[in-house]
C-alpha cells in the first residue's frame, strides 16, 4: 500500500473513532438527560396524586367519624333501654336492642382484677373475650373505665367515649368493621356497638387512592402501575390481630397502601422503598420484568403517615427517543466520513511528495553520512522538518564525541552510589576478591554497618531527610578510615567496610568510634534527629575463605547487635547461624500467631500509694510457640518492629485489653484502668487515631480509662508530628504516659510541650535505690518535675519495702512491681485480686502511718 493510501486511511480512521466516541457520549448524555426529565414528570405526578389522596382522606375521615358517631349515638340508647347492673342484662335483650339500633352487635365489657373481659354480648364470639392483649385498645379500655375520657392518639375520642380505627378481615376484605365504646359511670359496663359497614370502600373505591391511581393510569398510556407502599411494613410478613376469632389488620399497617403491586422486582423494590423514605428524595431504577423493560420511580410523600409512591412508565418511551437520535447521528456521521475521504487524498498527495525527498536523504544520513542536507522550500510542518533533519545531521558528530563521555559516565554510575558517592556493591565486592587473592596470608575485617530505625526518619519526616542523614553518616565515617580502607554503600541503609591488612582489635576500635561519632546529634531543617548503628564484624579468613560467606557473616552479626539492643557492634560467631535460624522460625511463627491465638496477654497491677487500691493494669504480651514453648518478649518484640507484624499485633493487644478490662468494670471493678504500650512503629501509622476510635467504640470501653504509654524515643522525631498525634489522641479522652522515663533522650522542652498525664520512672533507677544515691536523686528530680507539671507519677519494679518506703516519703502516686504483684493471667487477677488488694493495701498503709 503507497504512503497516499496510508494516510487517507489514517485520516479516515481517526475521524471515523472521533465520530463513534462523540456519537457514544451523545447517547449516554441524552439518555441521562431524558432520564431526569422523566424523574421531574413522576415527581409532579407524585406530587398530584398525593394532593388528591389526601383531598379524599378528607371525606373517608368524615364518612369515618359520621359512623363512630352513630356508634356512640347507639352505645347512649342503649344505655337508656339497659339495667345499670350487667348480671340484670341478658344475652337476649342485646341481640334484640342491636336489631332496633340498626347496629350489627353489642358486647358489654367489665374489668376483672388485671384483665378487660366483654361478659354479654349479642356475638357470641365475643363472649368471655380477654382484650389483656390488644395493645393499646386495652389502654384505651383502662382510660374509659378510670377517667371517662380516652387520651391516646389513635382513634376517635368524644365525651366518655372512644371508637377505636378501622379494622379489615383476613379473611373478607370486601367490608370492614368499627367499634365504639362507651361508659359515663352511670354502668358497671363498657357498652360496645359495632358496625360492619361497606360505605367506606365504597367512597374509597370511587374518590380514594386506588380510583386516583386507577385514572392516573388510564389517562397515559406510557404509565403502566402506580402503587402506594407503606415503608415501615412493606417487605415485612403482615401483622395479624385476633378480634372475635376472625384475623384483621389495620388498614394504616397494610403494605400495600393503594394500588397493585405489578411489575413486581421484590428485592430492589423494598430497598428503593426505605431508602426513598429514609432519605426523603426520589429513587428510581430500570428494571425487565418478564421481557418488559421498565423505569420505576420512588416518591416519599411526607403527612400524618408518610408512605412511598411508586410509579411504573415503560423504558420505550426513552428507548424510542435514543433510537431516533442515534440514527440521525449514523446519517450524519455517513455524510461526513465521506466528505473526510475526499480531504485527506487530497492533503495525501500534498504530503507525500516532499516526505518521500525527506526519507531518502534520512536514509543516506542513517548509513553514516552526517554531512547530507535536504532542500525543501515551504513554510509549513514539512519545511520545519527538512530543518530539523539538517540540524540533526550536523548533531550527530558532535553527539559521537559525547557519546564517549558518557560511556565513562555510565561505567561510574556502574560501580558508584548516586546519593554519597560511595562505591555500591558490586565495585566493594570486586575489590574485595582481587585484595583476597593479592593478600592471602594476611586478615581482613569487614563490617556490616545497619542504621537503627532509619525507616523512621524517612516515615516521619520523608526521604529528603532520610538522603541527609545517609550523607551526614557517610560524611562522619569517611575520615575515620585511612588510606586503602573501603566503604561502600549496599543498598538502603546498609553500609559495608572493608579493612584490608587488619587485625580483630583494628576492626573493634573502628567500630567503637563509628557507634561514638554517630551518636552526636544530626541537625535537619530545624529538628533534632539522634541515629545510631548496629555493626556486624567478621574477618577473613579466619572466619571463612569465601569473601560471600564473610559479608554473609558479617551481616548475621549485625543481626546479633540489633538483637542486643541496637548502638553496639557484635563479632561473628557460628553459634549465630543458629540464631539465624532460629530467627527465621520466629519470623515465620509470629506471622501464624494471631490466627492460632498462641499470643496472650498478662496483666500487672497499678496500685495507688495514697489510698493503696489497685487502679488499673498494664497489659504485657506473653507468646507461646506450639514447638519453642515460651518466647521472651524482649525476643520477638524487636522482631514484629522490624518486619512490621508490630502493627496487627499491636491491634490486637489494644483491643484484647481494652475488652477484658470492660468485663472487669462490668464485674464490679468499675474504676479499674488499662495501660497499653504502643511501639514507635505503631505510633507512626497515618490511622492511629481512627483504629483507636474504632477499637473503644467496638468494645465500648470508656476512653477516660485507657491510657497508652509511649517511649521518649519517638519524641526524636519531627516534634510537630508527635504533638499534633498526641493532641488528636487526647481529643478522644484517652491518657498519655511516657514510659521508661530517664533513659532515653529526657528534655524539658518536649514536657513542656507533650499532652500527656503521667511519667514512669523506669525500674532501672528504682532498682538502686538502697544501695546508689545518685538514682536516689534522680527520681527525686523527676518526682519533684511530674509534681511541678501537675502529672501522674508512676514508679515501675517495686520489689522490696524499702523501695516502697522511699517513693511514698517522695510522694510518688502509684507503683507496681513484684512487690505486690509479677503478671498475671486473667484467671489468676481474678482469683486473686481480693487478696492483692488487700495485700496492697496493708503495705501501703504500713508506711504510711510511720
Amino acid at each position: 500500500m503507497s504512503l497516499k493510501k496510508k494516510l487517507a486511511l489514517i485520516f479516515s480512521i481517526i475521524v471515523t473513532l472521533i465520530l463513534i466516541f462523540n456519537n457514544t457520549l451523545s447517547y449516554y448524555y441524552t439518555r441521562d438527560l431524558l432520564i431526569k426529565d422523566q424523574e421531574k414528570q413522576m415527581e409532579l405526578l407524585a406530587k398530584e396524586i398525593s394532593i388528591a389522596i389526601k383531598h379524599s382522606e378528607y371525606g373517608v375521615d368524615a364518612l369515618e367519624n359520621q359512623i363512630g358517631e352513630k356508634l356512640r349515638i347507639a352505645a347512649i340508647a342503649a344505655k337508656d333501654e339497659l339495667d345499670p347492673n350487667i348480671n340484670n342484662v341478658t344475652n337476649e335483650q342485646l341481640m334484640e336492642l342491636s336489631q332496633k339500633l340498626g347496629v350489627s352487635h353489642i358486647t358489654l365489657m367489665v374489668r376483672e382484677k388485671d384483665d378487660i373481659r366483654g361478659v354479654k354480648s349479642s356475638d357470641p364470639h365475643e363472649r368471655n373475650l380477654s382484650m389483656k392483649d390488644w395493645g393499646y385498645w386495652y389502654t384505651a379500655f383502662q382510660q374509659l373505665f378510670t377517667d371517662h375520657n380516652v387520651t391516646i392518639p389513635e382513634g376517635q375520642k368524644l365525651p366518655n367515649y372512644w371508637s377505636g380505627p378501622i379494622n379489615v378481615s383476613a379473611s373478607n376484605p370486601d367490608h370492614v368493621d368499627k367499634w365504639g365504646y362507651y361508659y359515663d359511670g352511670t354502668t358497671n359496663y363498657i357498652i360496645s356497638p359495632y358496625m360492619r359497614d361497606n360505605q367506606i370502600m365504597d367512597v374509597e373505591d370511587e374518590i380514594g387512592p386506588n380510583a386516583i391511581a386507577k385514572k392516573s393510569v388510564s389517562n397515559n398510556e406510557n404509565l403502566l402501575s402506580i402503587t402506594g407502599f407503606n415503608p415501615k411494613t412493606f417487605g415485612l410478613p403482615p401483622v395479624y390481630t385476633e378480634w372475635n376469632g376472625t384475623k384483621v389488620i389495620e388498614l394504616k399497617n397494610e403494605a400495600i397502601q393503594f394500588g397493585k403491586h405489578r411489575y413486581q422486582d421484590q428485592k430492589a423494590d423494598v430497598s428503593a422503598v426505605r431508602k426513598a423514605m429514609k432519605t426523603g428524595k426520589l429513587v428510581s431504577f430500570q428494571s425487565t420484568i418478564s421481557d418488559k423493560k421498565v423505569f420505576k420511580s420512588f416518591i416519599p410523600v411526607q403527612s400524618e403517615n408518610p408512605y412511598v409512591i411508586g410509579i411504573v412508565t415503560d423504558y420505550k418511551v426513552i428507548q424510542d427517543v435514543l433510537n431516533k437520535q442515534l440514527l440521525n447521528n449514523l446519517v450524519i456521521s455517513i455524510v461526513v466520513l465521506v466528505f473526510v475521504l475526499i480531504i485527506s487524498n487530497l492533503l495525501a498527495r500534498y504530503i507525500v511528495r516532499p516526505i518521500n525527498q525527506i526519507l531518502l536523504e534520512v536514509n543516506k544520513i542513517a548509513k553514516g553520512n552526517f554531512g547530507a542536507q535536504v532542500f525543501i522550500k515551504r513554510r509549513d510542518e514539512l519545511g520545519l522538518l527538512s530543518n530539523q533533519v539538517n540540524i540533526m545531521s550536523s548533531n550527530l558528530l558532535n553527539y559521537t564525541d559525547e557519546l564517549k563521555k558518557k560511556n565513562e559516565e555510565i561505567q561510574y554510575h556502574a560501580y558508584y552510589d548516586f546519593l554519597t558517592g560511595l562505591s555500591n556493591l558490586r565495585f566493594f565486592h570486586k575489590t574485595a576478591l582481587e585484595l583476597a587473592e593479592s593478600n592471602e596470608e594476611k586478615t581482613m575485617a569487614f563490617l556490616f554497618l545497619d542504621l537503627d530505625r532509619f525507616k523512621f526518619i524517612n516515615d516521619m519526616l520523608g526521604h529528603s531527610a532520610g538522603d541527609y542523614i545517609l550523607k551526614a553518616v557517610t560524611n562522619r565515617i569517611l575520615p575515620l578510615l585511612e588510606e586503602g580502607e573501603i566503604m561502600s554503600r549496599i543498598g538502603g541503609d546498609e553500609f559495608i567496610l572493608l579493612l584490608p591488612n587488619s587485625s580483630r582489635e583494628k576492626a573493634d576500635d573502628i567500630a567503637k568510634m563509628i557507634l561514638k561519632e554517630l551518636e552526636k546529634p544530626f541537625f535537619y531543617e530545624g529538628n533534632e534527629l539522634f541515629m545510631t548503628s548496629s555493626i556486624g564484624i567478621s574477618m577473613y579468613p579466619i572466619d571463612s575463605d569465601k569473601i560471600d560467606n564473610v559479608i554473609n557473616n558479617a551481616d548475621m552479626a549485625m543481626y546479633r547487635a540489633k538483637e542486643q539492643g541496637r548502638n553496639n557492634h557484635q563479632f561473628y560467631t557460628p553459634d549465630m547461624n543458629d540464631a539465624i535460624q532460629r530467627r527465621a522460625v520466629l519470623e515465620k511463627g509470629m506471622r501464624q500467631a494471631l490466627e492460632r491465638n498462641e499470643f496472650t496477654l498478662f496483666y500487672q497491677p497499678k496500685v495507688d500509694l495514697n489510698m493503696g487500691m489497685i487502679t488499673g493494669n498494664e497489659a504485657l504480651i506473653r507468646w507461646f510457640h506450639p514447638q519453642l514453648g515460651p518466647i521472651s518478649p524482649s525476643e520477638f518484640i524487636p522482631l514484629a518492629e522490624e518486619t512490621g507484624l508490630i502493627v496487627s499485633i499491636g491491634e490486637w493487644v489494644l483491643r484484647t485489653a481494652c475488652k477484658q478490662n470492660l468485663e472487669w468494670q462490668k464485674s464490679g471493678l468499675s474504676q479499674l484502668s488499662i495501660s497499653i504500650n504502643l511501639s514507635p512503629r505503631q505510633f507512626q501509622q497515618a490511622n492511629l487515631v481512627e483504629a483507636v476510635r474504632e477499637v473503644l467504640n467496638d468494645t465500648g470501653l470508656d476512653p477516660q480509662y485507657l491510657e497508652l504509654e509511649i517511649t521518649e524515643s519517638i519524641a526524636m522525631y519531627n516534634e510537630d508530628y508527635v504533638i499534633d498525634k498526641l493532641h488528636a489522641l487526647k481529643d478522644l479522652g484517652v491518657k498519655i504516659a511516657i514510659d521508661d522515663f530517664g533513659t532515653g533522650y529526657s528534655s524539658l522542652s518536649y514536657l513542656k510541650r507533650f499532652p500527656f498525664h503521667s511519667l514512669k520512672i523506669d525500674q532501672s533507677f528504682v532498682r538502686d535505690i538502697e544501695i546508689d544515691s545518685e538514682d536516689t536523686k534522680i527520681i527525686n528530680t523527676i518526682i519533684a518535675m511530674a509534681h511541678n507539671l501537675k502529672v501522674n507519677i508512676i514508679a515501675e519494679g517495686v520489689e522490696t519495702d524499702n523501695q516502697l518506703k522511699f517513693l511514698q516519703q517522695q510522694k510518688c502516686n502509684e507503683v507496681q512491681g513484684y512487690l505486690f504483684s509479677k503478671p498475671l493471667s486473667v484467671e489468676e487477677f481474678n482469683r486473686t485480686f481480693k487478696q492483692l488488694q488487700e495485700t496492697a493495701l496493708m503495705k501501703v498503709s504500713k508506711w504510711s502511718s510511720l
